[in-house]
């Protein structure tokens, strides 16, 4: 006897698998029989119109039935938008991220605090001529604000000032509004005089002092907080792990790490409201794991050391990239479980005789 040969299932075809349970099964047994040369031949199956969840009742009609006006008119209705699944769960309030959003705002204070130690090290540092001790104080100052995470879209221009790149100003990297992390970042690793750099670094820790009382008053709407997750790493991906975030200092690394932190603190403020929707914390939580596992395995293959981007392995890139975008399409499924308002029912359409 000839060995059965493996097959793909398409995800279309699983979803529709999983709807008919044993009698989608047995579809599919019936469609591979044996060819009269002992190999499995693929036979025609009878149509199966789409699935009508329309009223949240899954049904099938029957095989060889014409789908109905309703069916048709429903299972259209489940890609309101950029083509995902109406969520089968059931809006939330809005109310219901009034806590989440308090505990993060409450977190990112803190942290913001935090960065004015590395921000006045950094000055302090410069002053002394001490290259490398400002260095290691730009990368304390970088992950204090990298840790702040979700709350970058509600920063405005101070977020500009302390997080801006030279791409958008004149005279690129020597234009005296490049301010901040990366103004001091570009002058520090291409050996510009520490004298030269102090004021810069003084702009920054001002701006710094500014982001405990942004930070007090941020708001964020409970559909951008839903995405936020998604988006720090989404930038991490883009951003950091292409060395263009950070260029000179080559930490796009460490930020990723930062990142992922970022998102589990996110993440952490939205279990409550998230637990027993869905089924989305499940592979969320292992895949970050998971990343932060393969995080901290090359950094201890660089000697306990952040690497530069740069620096890292075919081998290092490919698995942290893998891992990364496991656990962006597992944070895709977020927002849809966390729903404020799903798109009406459709309505029914009148029989005609």
């Amino acid at each position: 006897m000839s060995p059965l040969v493996p097959f793909a299932v398409p995800r279309p075809a699983l979803l529709l698998l999983a709807v008919l349970g044993a009698a989608g099964i047995a579809l599919v047994a019936t469609a591979l029989v044996p060819s009269g040369d002992g190999h499995h031949a693929a036979m025609p199956v009878p149509a199966i119109s789409k699935v009508a969840v329309g009223d949240g009742k899954p049904r099938v009609a029957p095989i060889d039935a014409e789908p109905s006006a309703q069916s048709t008119a429903d299972a259209a209705a489940q890609t309101p938008t950029a083509g995902g699944l109406r969520s089968e769960v059931d809006a939330l309030p809005v109310k219901a991220f009034h806590g989440p959003v308090a505990a993060y705002r409450r977190y990112a204070i803190k942290d913001a605090r935090a960065m004015a130690a590395p921000a006045a090290a950094i000055t302090a540092r410069l002053r002394a001529g001490d290259r490398s001790g400002a260095e290691a104080a730009w990368g304390q100052a970088y992950d204090k604000y990298l840790l702040l995470g979700a709350a970058y879209g509600a920063l405005g221009a101070l977020d500009a000032a302390i997080d801006g790149g030279s791409g958008g100003q004149p005279l690129g990297t020597r234009d005296p509004h490049f301010t901040g992390l990366h103004r001091v970042e570009h002058d520090l690793w291409t050996g510009r005089p520490p004298a030269s750099i102090v004021p810069f670094a003084r702009r920054l820790e001002r701006d710094t002092a500014r982001l405990p009382r942004k930070l007090a008053k941020m708001e964020i709407p409970p559909l951008d907080y839903a995405t936020r997750a998604h988006e720090i790493l989404e930038d991490a991906q883009r951003d950091q792990l292409s060395d263009v975030a950070a260029p000179w200092s080559g930490a796009g690394l460490r930020a990723t790490a930062d990142d992922l932190q970022a998102t589990r603190t996110v993440m952490a403020t939205l279990h409550p409201i998230l637990s027993g929707r869905g089924d989305v914390l499940i592979p969320v939580n292992f895949y970050m794991k998971d990343l932060g596992k393969r995080l901290s395995a090359v950094r201890r293959g660089h000697h306990g050391r952040w690497p530069a981007v740069s620096a890292m392995t075919q081998r290092e890139h490919a698995s942290i990239n893998g891992s990364l975008g496991a656990l962006l399409e597992a944070l895709s499924g977020v927002p849809g479980d966390l729903e404020t308002q799903l798109p009406p029912a459709v309505p029914a359409i009148p029989k005609t005789t």
